[in-house]
């Protein structure tokens, strides 16, 4: 009987860390989803902007 117990309880653990990194990660997409595109600055010279296209890139 303590041997189901235990198991379900790990059970429990393990779903409980997968479904808090998958809201973690879901909130930090969402975070990134929402900030402005104007927010996000490249202070180095090599950065790519976000809307460039493949001739822009040669």
């Amino acid at each position: 009987m303590k041997t189901t117990i235990k198991r379900q309880c790990v059970y429990v653990v393990a779903v409980t860390a997968v479904l808090s990194l998958y809201a973690a990660g879901a909130y930090r997409i969402e975070q990134m989803r929402q900030t402005p595109r104007m927010a996000v600055v490249c202070t180095s010279g090599h950065c790519v902007p976000t809307d460039a296209t493949f001739s822009a890139l040669r």
